[in-house]
């Protein structure tokens, strides 16, 4: 059974499946198509972490404000067809030294990472390789999809090791491993880690508020009260927010999951494998 966060009329739940694979990435919404704002906050929060990972000295909000509405305004203009959650993974290779050497964090210098992450050998196969869209194709096969979903988790454990973050992956690959019955956290355990994600988005709002533009600022703290009354009050929220909330819980569940691999030096790969056939059995009873 899945567990909740209960609200009044809608719930934070730990269970909706998401694409994993790098090719999925193309599947989504390209920037142009998407409303400013989610695209200047996407900016905001890669750039503020960037100048966290750099130990870089924090700007001024004036000088912030410009570099990210410069960057949200060039994006768009420039690489419109770059989706949201690429981004944040273009600015933290180019940080690490992926594309050379830098010098400072400027506009001029994070839109060099996004132009050399869309040029990149992997970008450029992705879609190369792309079956285009409106070409029917044929469903891939249980065994196929048990495998495809099984290397995706095994892919996450081995960026869990690598500290790297599994944000983009961490819906569909909980999914999983809980649909396989791997997953087996208490009704307690799922609570707090549904709170300590609302927390944990509360938190970032904050960060946001202060150095987010003033126009900005009024939705933001909207955003920080109705999360607030969730934890307070048990009070809904739009699907927005409810979104946002129940993929950080699924990532806080599968970080907890992954740590106890790696813990116990288990093996995910026979751990899986022991659940083929449960998987089979389950997609086997819904067709």
């Amino acid at each position: 059974m899945e567990e909740r966060l209960e609200t009044s009329d809608q719930r934070l739940v730990i269970g909706e499946r998401l694409e994993t694979s790098d090719r999925a990435i193309l599947r989504q919404e390209m920037v142009r198509n998407l409303p400013k704002r989610d695209l200047f906050t996407t900016v905001l929060a890669a750039v503020a972490k960037a100048f966290a990972d750099t130990n870089t000295k924090e700007i001024s909000e004036a000088d912030c404000d410009y570099m990210v509405n410069v960057l949200t305004d060039n994006i768009i203009k420039y690489h419109p067809a770059i989706r949201l959650t690429e981004i944040p993974e273009a600015i933290a290779l180019g940080i690490r030294g992926r594309y050379g050497e830098f010098y400072g964090l400027s506009v001029v210098t994070i839109l060099k990472f996004i132009e050399q992450y869309l040029l990149s050998e992997n970008r450029t196969t992705i879609v190369k390789e792309r079956v285009i869209d409106d070409i029917p194709k044929p469903v891939p096969g249980l065994q196929t999809q048990f495998e495809t979903a099984k290397q995706n988790a095994l892919y996450a454990l081995q960026r869990k090791k690598d500290k790297k973050d599994n944000s983009t992956i961490a819906t569909a690959v909980y999914d999983f491993l809980d649909r396989v019955k791997l997953i087996h956290f208490t009704t307690a355990e799922k609570q707090d880690m549904m709170t300590d994600a609302v927390r944990e988005l509360i938190e970032e709002l904050k960060y946001k508020l202060l150095i987010s533009a003033y126009i900005e600022r009024a939705a933001i703290k909207k955003d920080i009260e109705a999360y607030t009354a969730v934890i307070t009050e048990h009070s809904a929220v739009n699907d927005r927010l409810f979104t946002l909330a129940k993929m950080r819980a699924k990532k806080l569940a599968l970080d907890a999951f992954l740590n106890g691999v790696i813990l116990d030096e288990a093996d995910l790969d026979k751990m899986i494998e022991e659940k083929r056939e449960v998987f089979l059995g389950q997609q086997n009873l819904t067709t």
